[in-house]
């Protein structure tokens, strides 16, 4: 079973359940922009991050695979979620307030719903977060200077600790995956700005 997002002719993005034994598709989501989700290790739950037409804010989801009514795990300036490694909490990223006083944490807590159990400064372009398999702490990109680099945040304490140091192009950081062991991760690079001049002549 795999879930994917799809775009509709009404360009809203939803996420589907896909059945690669039986090739059925079964629409899990209805709402504007929903891309980005993590599913639990049991593959029981969806968690994903969304906005809705009645609002101006974002939320985090949690959907049943089988389909149904989503949970509502919290709102807010909130960026896509990170289900743990054992099924049992949910990561994000929340920003409050605006302009210069904005400040941007690490939200820890239970899948099940609840208070927060743990919030750490994070920087304000963090992107791409994930769980180390040991469920110890969690990864992202940030950028510095003109690279994209990955860091992994402790959950025990203390800072950052940068895991990646490019030093010449390609320096951005696309997409990474840890391995399961929690020994090596795979990352895909490209260039900061790649474009290309094309120039069509001929026409009539």
């Amino acid at each position: 079973m795999v879930i994917v997002s799809t775009v509709s002719e009404q360009n809203t993005a939803n996420l589907w359940r896909y059945n690669n034994a039986s090739g059925e598709f079964k629409q899990l989501t209805f709402g504007n922009d929903e891309e980005a989700s993590s599913c639990t290790p049991d593959g029981k739950w969806v968690v994903y991050r969304a906005s809705i037409a009645t609002d101006n804010i974002g939320h985090i989801f949690k959907v049943s695979v089988d389909g149904g009514t989503p949970v509502e795990l919290a709102r807010g300036n909130v960026f896509p979620p990170a289900v743990s490694p054992d099924g049992s909490l949910v990561a994000y990223v929340r920003t409050d307030g605006q302009g210069a006083g904005a400040k941007s944490r690490f939200i820890v807590q239970k899948l099940d719903g609840g208070a927060s159990v743990q919030e750490i400064e994070a920087s304000s372009d963090t992107t791409a977060l994930r769980w180390t398999p040991d469920g110890h702490a969690l990864t992202y990109t940030h950028t510095v200077g003109s690279a994209r680099h990955l860091y992994m945040q402790p959950l025990a304490g203390g800072g950052p600790v940068q895991l990646t140091h490019f030093d010449a192009e390609p320096s951005l950081i696309q997409d990474y995956a840890w391995s399961r062991d929690g020994k090596k991760f795979a990352i895909t690079r490209a260039r900061y700005n790649d474009t290309d001049v094309v120039l069509f002549s001929g026409f009539r």
